[in-house]
């Protein structure tokens, strides 16, 4: 009979210590020579500072994902579910990226229509998306239909419209955490009651036919919203430069920008720096809670490149256009980083109330886009519509690609390059994913560029270097400036071609790295012919066996007084750089006259077939009568290479076609694709040649009752795609995955793995399986023959809660192995009992009307809504009715296949029924609904409300998925035996949950299980032989305790201590571990390690009120106070130079939470000099046998162990410990013997006075390279 996953309330995460990410506030600059880098710790030490070990991520679907970091890299997950969630969650890793997807969601990934990056829990907690940093997650919905722009999203429960954003029919919106699953409710409603009719039709379904896992209709959003994305980060990307592009020139023509307005969007502006003196026109704030004022000093950089007129410097440092009004719009915060949605805001303001020209953007994501995000959409759309320019930051991923807005085909897309003219080496290339347009389309100094320097950024002086193409955009901004005041009726298309056609040209620097060449503000502004930016022939699709040449006309425009002649040609390399064949590219003549002010237009063929595989790029040069060139014109196309047909046919066991969401892989890329296998069960899709993988879970019949729902495993792990294939998900080809205990259990935790590693890079797919499931089922595959796969199995399996037999007057089977005990009901007291028996209809109040129910077993059936938003107040009711009835028992009977899975709980989510409510599958309910009536039917019930033993289980096959061998039934003496003790008051409950660190991956997943305290527990653990290693942790409502890993042998047997003394100061590698970076000293140390081998401790309440823990951390420099904390983090200052002695210090006092370790105290001494190492702080364990409740005999044994965290640097050889006892609480102290023992400890005996009530310590420990430490402990342990 399994039990619900125990609601992880009281699971809490450690709250972030320090301050929130301070590495995320990097610019897209790359390094700069002085000022700002200058501020603030390295990166490292930054991170360390500023993080904990655990975060938690509250998903749009209302899923809690926490993860938390051990101090080897590796990391454990786990994921709490809503209470009315319906199906599983898969957790995916590509590399190091954790990606988390609830069935719910899937569906809507495969449509499109919902952003992926929602689901990337590695990014959200790495852009400060964690609960502990914002309480709601920022999305932008657009909207579909009629009108859609005009839609407000207050309706939707949990959605807060935060702006409007036109430009791309939507809004920016925050979800709110605590809500968020009911927004998810309420934005899918049409996918959860049609899930929920289908799986009620499936109950009379033929044996053998599939059950639908997902709606079988479109994946569509309620509330009028058409596609969901995350509202994601996006960070901040003279006079020597100014003369590089030829500004200076321009100048003493009498053209300097004057007239013209240009907006700059970045973190806002010094507006008291002299170079803005008269300059600035207007100014917003598009960043909540924060003015204009550039407190990062990107902002300042960029907007004094563009049009600063150097006051400060005498006039030298001025800006491109000095002329220029400046409207500066701020749209990345303090720390450098803005949402989406301010940027779109910042670029309706700019391009629409303020009517701007120019729009510089030196920002940008840090990923590569295909430009249909929303911001390249607004980009589009408002150049479109106001013909402003937008002049935009290529970004500095090198080979990274091009990100958003850049990617936006009507940016001006900018790259930079050094004083030399030589391509920077972070500066992104394009060309753009995916259609292969080409992108940059031109570069601009932006290496040691000097410009303006906030008076409120690190630094000091009037200037600052940076470099980036952040520094490279503002020039080509301020070029566009002097443009458009030389042509104040030009379109910013125009103004665009002018300034790409114009470049100079950098023969050196690929097409696709850096477009036309570096610009050349003079004869932009100055010269008189110009031709168009780009002539793009295509993006050409696999096979091309009807590809035809495409025509396109590239237009020259003179506005000069005299005709011009112009001699044209073409040159163009593919993707490896060789020169393509001539008959690629065509004119329709060899050369043009350009009429004095007017045009000339020549015909440019580009034809596929005669071109390589993959991006052609190239120029159309235009030369004049003496040789020179005027000007050039970005040329390309993209003739896609290898694709085939990959058909995907999907089977169930019967052999019919079976629907459902299947994760595709291709060797190499960054993330699997969510592709939706339709009704029939076949789906073809046009993928490039490489080499697969393919994963698909789907709902099959049970093993056993009609009633029954299983989860089938399919795949296909190596699949080579160099002509059209099929992929079979065969279900007939599933074997039963299962296991089978020495002893009487029921599954509390079922997760599947399924982990590919092909060339190099690991795909691995987890599910944690509902319980809704009665079996799992695994498909056999071939041998991967190219890297590696591994399938394994995890369970978690305890006693069963509640055994329900029916005794009397009854038909069939009298047993009920289906039941499940429901989450949010309150289990029955220890033991046995047997109980009468009445049906009770629906089990709303009138059905009990003249039923007498008092102590009785209540069978009712399930009062399934027809909206599921209203399922968990028709749940209560239930539950409400039978208490008042009197009811000792409610069994709820199910209307669906699989298990009910539902929280009978208050709508708080937090709050028990008074009443145990389990559920029995709808053929056991039938039978036993039809038996109530019988006169002597009664129910045998047995309550095991808290598991004497658990095994934890893993069975693991690698390099194919077997045909036999997947039933799992160890023997005792093949698995390890520990017995744990979990002390606390009794009645009361904490948590505990045991991870397997498998060596495929670096994440351990599962969730905790309710634990009863004051008890214990035998537990029996599959042994990793190498394969894997166990973690476990442990917690209440005020504390959480982390073991050290582990891997023990079959056939062992070890013990461990849960909440029990000598509570302590302690570390281990389940933390980041306390270390010198650079100059800083990054300290880490939790106060509340337990008396457990190596388990340390954390306060879960760190940051509420009234927490009865508190710990301070101080660090010392001789007698010098370096720093201090309220709280077990601290990142100090240390000086530079030579190693010196430092003094630690961690105090910890409590109250209520144990009756022993009042206080303690404990003082570590080391010496640090400069570089990376970790600290050589040495470790105490007390080891004595207490009872649950902490007492110890008066006459009892006591040890002492002095050890060295693993990996630390200047760490010696412990040579010397001792100890001290006392009796009234450190008043008076009196010295232990200590004897050493064989295993490095020290042993004594204590024999306390009678009138004692509680024994504190005080020990000492040194190692021979002068490190030391001191540890009182107040109340260590109780005596008996």
């Amino acid at each position: 009979m399994p039990l619900l996953p125990s609601s992880t309330s009281r699971r809490r995460g450690l709250i972030a210590l320090g301050t929130a990410l301070a590495t995320l506030a990097v610019p897209l600059s790359g390094a700069y020579a002085d000022g700002p880098a200058a501020a603030g710790p390295p990166a490292a030490a930054a991170r360390a500072a500023a993080t904990t070990d655990t975060h938690t991520v509250t998903l749009i679907t209302g899923d809690r994902v926490t993860v938390k970091a051990l101090a080897d890299g590796h990391r454990v997950a786990s994921v709490d579910r809503p209470k009315k969630a319906v199906g599983g969650v898969r957790t995916q890793t590509v590399g190091k990226d954790l990606y988390v997807f609830p069935d719910g969601a899937l569906p809507y990934l495969a449509a499109g229509v919902l952003d992926q990056r929602l689901f990337d829990v590695t990014r959200l907690i790495a852009d400060g998306y964690d609960d502990a940093h914002t309480a709601s997650l920022p999305v932008i919905v657009q909207y579909g239909g009629a009108g859609a722009a005009r839609q407000a999203a207050g309706p939707l429960t949990g959605l807060t419209t935060r702006r409007s954003l036109p430009a791309i029919s939507g809004a920016a919106v925050s979800a709110g955490r605590a809500r968020a699953a009911r927004l998810w409710q309420d934005l899918t409603p049409a996918g959860s009651l049609t899930r929920a009719k289908a799986r009620s039709a499936a109950v009379n379904a033929p044996e053998g036919q599939a059950r639908p896992r997902a709606a079988a209709g479109p994946a569509v959003f309620g509330g009028n919203i058409g596609r969901i994305w995350l509202d994601g980060k996006v960070k901040a990307t003279l006079a020597e430069s100014t003369a590089q592009i030829g500004a200076p020139d321009v100048w003493r023509a009498g053209t300097d920008g004057t007239g013209v307005n240009v907006a700059v969007l970045d973190s806002g502006a010094d507006t008291g720096h002299p170079d803005f003196a008269g300059r600035i026109a207007s100014s917003q704030s598009f960043v909540p809670g924060e003015d204009v004022t550039d407190r990062h000093g990107h902002g300042t950089h960029t907007a004094s490149t563009v049009a600063g007129t150097g006051a400060a410097s005498g006039g030298k440092e001025k800006g491109v256009a000095p002329g220029a009004r400046l409207l500066v719009g701020k749209v990345l915060g303090d720390d450098g980083f803005g949402d989406e949605s301010w940027i779109i805001a910042g670029m309706e303001w700019a391009a629409r109330t303020e009517h701007a020209k120019v729009i510089s953007m030196s920002l940008g994501t840090s990923e590569a886009s295909d430009g249909t995000d929303p911001m390249s959409q607004a980009v589009d759309d408002l150049s479109a519509a106001t013909g402003a320019l937008f002049v935009v930051a290529a970004g500095n991923s090198g080979a990274g690609g091009i990100g958003a807005p850049g990617a936006a085909t009507a940016a001006l897309t900018v790259g930079a390059v050094d004083a030399d003219d030589a391509l920077a080496s972070f500066s992104s290339w394009g060309p753009r994913q995916s259609d292969g347009a080409l992108k940059p389309e031109v570069t601009a100094p932006g290496v040691d560029i000097l410009a303006a320097r906030s008076q409120y950024a690190a630094g000091s002086g009037s200037y600052v270097r940076m470099s980036g193409t952040s520094m490279a955009t503002p020039h080509v901004a301020g070029a566009a400036a002097l443009v458009a005041q030389r042509h104040p009726d030009w379109t910013g298309g125009q103004i665009k071609d002018a300034l790409v056609s114009t470049a100079h040209a950098t023969p050196d620097i690929p097409v696709t790295q850096g477009g036309t060449g570096r610009l050349d503000a003079r004869t932009a502004a100055l010269g008189t012919v110009h031709a168009e930016a780009t002539a793009w022939s295509g993006f050409y699709t696999w096979p091309h066996t009807g590809d035809r040449p495409s025509a396109r006309t590239v237009t020259y425009t003179n506005t000069g007084d005299q005709d011009v002649g112009l001699d044209l040609a073409t040159a163009a390399k593919d993707a490896n750089g060789a020169a393509v064949p001539a008959g690629v590219f065509t004119l329709s003549a060899p050369a043009v006259t350009v009429p004095a002010h007017g045009t000339a237009a020549v015909t440019l063929t580009g034809d596929p077939n005669a071109a390589p595989y993959g991006a052609t790029a190239g120029l159309l040069s235009a030369t004049d009568a003496h040789g020179t060139a005027v000007a050039h014109t970005l040329i390309g196309l993209d003739r896609e290479d290898e694709r085939y047909d990959l058909t995907i046919r999907a089977t169930d066991r019967a052999g019919r076609p079976l629907s459902g969401v299947a994760a595709l892989y291709r060797t190499g890329d960054a993330i699997p694709t969510q592709v939706q296998i339709p009704d029939d069960g076949v789906l073809t899709l046009r993928r490039p040649k490489g080499e697969y993988s393919l994963l698909m879970y789907a709902d099959l019949p049970g093993a056993a009752g009609p009633d029954d729902m299983g989860l089938a495993v399919l795949s296909a792990p190596q699949m080579t795609l160099d002509r059209d294939r099929t992929a079979r998900l065969d279900a007939r080809q599933a074997h039963r995955v299962s296991a089978v205990a020495p002893q009487a259990t029921e599954d509390r935790m079922t997760r599947i793995d399924w982990n590919r590693v092909a060339g190099g890079v690991r795909f691995n797919a987890n599910y944690l399986v509902p319980l809704t499931y009665t079996s799992v089922w695994a498909q056999q595959t071939d041998r991967v023959t190219s890297g590696s796969l591994n399938f394994a199995a995890r369970w978690r399996k305890a006693a069963p809660l509640l055994t329900v037999e029916a005794t009397g007057p009854y038909p069939g089977e009298r047993g009920f192995p289906d039941l499940v005990v429901q989450a949010g009901s309150t289990l029955r007291p220890a033991g046995s009992s047997r109980l009468g028996v009445v049906y009770a209809g629906l089990g709303r109040t009138a059905d009990y009307a003249g039923l007498d129910a008092k102590g009785k077993a209540v069978v009712v059936r399930y009062d399934r809504q027809a909206d599921p938003r209203d399922q968990p107040k028709a749940d209560a009711a239930q539950a409400a009715a039978a208490v008042a009835a009197g009811a000792g028992l409610l069994l709820v009977v199910n209307d669906t296949t699989g298990r009910l899975s539902d929280w009978y709980g208050a709508a708080d989510g937090e709050t028990k029924s008074p009443i145990e409510v389990a559920s029995l599958q709808p053929h056991e309910g039938a039978a036993l609904i039809a038996a109530a009536a019988r006169p002597g039917l009664r129910l045998a019930v047995t309550s095991r409300p808290a598991s004497p033993y658990v095994y934890d289980l893993v069975e693991r096959h690698d390099g194919a998925v077997p045909a036999t061998g997947l039933t799992y039934r160890p023997a005792r003496s093949a698995l390890a035996r520990l017995d744990s003790r979990f002390a606390g008051q009794a009645g009361t409950t904490g948590d505990n949950a045991r991870y397997d660190m498998q060596d495929f991956d670096i994440y351990g997943f599962g969730y905790g299980t309710e634990q009863a305290l004051a008890a214990t527990r035998t537990d029996w653990v599959t042994p990793g032989d190498g394969a894997f290693t166990w973690y476990e942790e442990s917690g209440t409502a005020t504390l959480e305790e982390r073991s050290l890993r582990t891997d023990p042998k079959k056939g062992s047997r070890t013990g461990s201590d849960w909440f029990l003394p000598v509570v302590h100061p302690r570390l281990n590698p389940s933390q980041s571990l306390p270390g010198r970076q650079g100059d800083f000293l990054v300290l880490n140390v939790p106060g509340w390690g337990d008396g457990g081998a190596g388990h340390n401790g954390f306060d879960r309440n760190l940051w509420e009120a009234n927490d009865p823990l508190h710990e301070t951390v101080t660090l010392y420099q001789g007698d010098t106070e370096l720093g201090s904390t309220a709280y077990q983090q601290l990142t100090a200052t240390a000086p530079s130079g030579a190693p010196l002695p430092y003094r630690l210090v961690a105090e910890t006092s409590q109250h209520g939470v144990f009756p022993t370790s009042t206080q303690t105290r404990t003082e570590w001494t080391f010496t640090s000099g400069n570089g990376w190492a970790l600290i050589p702080l040495i470790q105490l364990d007390h080891g004595v046998a207490t009872d649950l409740s902490g007492n110890a005999a008066r006459h009892t044994a006591l040890t002492l162990t002095a050890s060295q965290l693993p990996g630390v640097t200047g760490a010696g050889r412990i040579d010397a410990a001792t100890l001290q006892l006392s009796y009234d609480d450190g008043a008076h102290w009196t010295p232990a013997t200590l004897r050493a023992t064989a295993d490095g400890s020290w042993a004594t005996t204590v024999t306390a006075p009678r009138t004692a009530r509680y024994v504190s310590l005080r020990a000492t420990a040194r190692d021979t390279a002068g490190n030391t430490v001191s540890q009182t402990v107040v109340r260590a342990y109780g005596l008996n």
